[in-house]
């Protein structure tokens, strides 16, 4: 498989000969042959160490080559920082491998990983700008970063470990609060598709735990009650969902960006414009929000029919994982970091197809930047950690 995908991605870097040059195709040359580097280093270094099966890292680097595609097509001289965050990436995914093998102390952690959480969204609040109606991005000496992306890390980190002991009633008041300090500081700086992510984890994660219906209702109950308030007091809001459905209607205005996103979408055809070919590249947030749209335009129906079986496969072998972890820690875990990917794939592949309204959420492993991707190779290596854990079948 992994020869397979070696093969896949000198098809995607053999295209941009045809649609870059200069500089900007030696940036893309590099970047590629460091990923392939890479995932040659990483497959030895587990063969090493016994380690036999490599399917969830092929996946992951799979969907990382696309991503790698649309970073390469839509800001070349960017790829320099991309390049460094995933070596960042990778260094910490070893390092999990270290850090996981006692569970124990990794539950000691949650109060750090909490106030670190909490750190990060005041930091946010206090220092960052607001554009286009949210305050997400924080610079910090001439680099952007979004430190959303750690408190999703932080936040699934500790609610695991506390709700792993819910035999006191106290963790999950104290799950609660952390949530709603969480999703109200998400709100007041208008990140309401990230704060989305992390209700659905709440969920998620506290019904897995006490199996308790009337508190999973009474917090969609609260949940419904607050989209009310939004959508009062944050006009944008409310914009998108009138614009959702009527893009057509107003194509020059506020349905510009799903507009072209549908027509890139859909002149992407059965093969593609091939990578780098494509024009939704040039409009406001093709790299992030409406990635997949790139996507589609660049490598066509069947290329983004496969980058969805691969995000399937994903997401049902981390949920597999969390069946098999031999730690409750372990599977709350799993089963909260593979919640926040499967519903991030899901909204931004409906944004897309104009299913809901846009929610400014990326899709993982693609969406240009770094900080994203280097943040959620770390989950996957928190995931594959979990897994190295279960024991292997015994033969008959």
């Amino acid at each position: 498989t992994l020869l397979l995908l070696v093969c896949f991605q000198l098809v995607l870097l053999f295209q941009f000969f045809f649609t870059t040059d200069g500089a900007a195709l030696a940036y893309i040359v590099l970047s590629f042959g460091l990923l392939i580097a890479m995932e040659w280093f990483c497959y030895f270094v587990m063969r090493s160490i016994s380690v036999r099966g490599f399917e969830p890292e092929t996946l992951a680097f799979f969907l990382t080559s696309v991503g790698f595609s649309v970073a390469g097509s839509s800001a070349p001289d960017g790829m320099g920082r991309h390049c460094l965050l995933f070596l960042a990436a990778l260094a910490l995914f070893f390092a999990l491998g270290v850090w996981l093998r006692d569970l124990h102390r990794v539950r000691a952690m949650r109060w750090p990983m909490a106030f670190a959480a909490l750190g990060f969204l005041a930091l946010n609040l206090l220092l960052s700008e607001t554009i286009w109606g949210a305050k997400n991005w924080l610079s910090i000496a001439g680099q952007t970063l979004q430190p959303s992306e750690f408190v999703k890390i932080a936040y699934v980190y500790a609610g695991a470990a506390t709700l792993d002991r819910l035999f006191r009633r106290r963790n999950l008041i104290l799950f609660i609060a952390f949530s709603a300090v969480c999703v109200g500081a998400l709100a007041l700086m208008g990140d309401f598709g990230t704060a989305l992510v992390f209700f659905v984890c709440f969920l998620v994660i506290s019904f897995m735990r006490s199996g308790s219906f009337a508190t999973l209702f009474l917090a969609i109950g609260g949940a419904a009650l607050a989209v009310m308030l939004v959508l009062t007091v944050k006009p944008y809001v409310a914009q998108r969902f009138a614009t959702w459905g009527h893009a057509w209607e107003d194509p020059l205005n506020t349905g510009f960006q799903q507009v072209r996103t549908m027509s890139a979408t859909a002149a992407g055809g059965l093969f593609g414009r091939g990578a780098g070919a494509g024009w939704l590249k040039n409009i406001f947030a093709a790299n992030t929000d409406m990635v997949f749209g790139v996507v589609c335009e660049e490598l066509g129906l069947i290329g983004a029919a496969l980058v969805m079986l691969i995000f399937a496969l994903l997401i049902l072998r981390g949920f597999w994982i969390a069946l098999q972890a031999r730690d409750r820690f372990g599977a709350l875990l799993v089963v909260g970091i593979m919640t926040q990917i499967s519903l991030q794939t899901f909204l931004n592949i409906a944004v897309v197809s104009g299913l809901v309204p846009a929610t400014g959420i990326s899709l993982p492993f693609f969406s240009y930047g770094g900080t994203a991707l280097a943040l959620q190779l770390f989950e996957m290596g928190i995931v594959l950690s979990v897994s190295r854990q279960i024991p292997a079948p015994r033969g008959g």
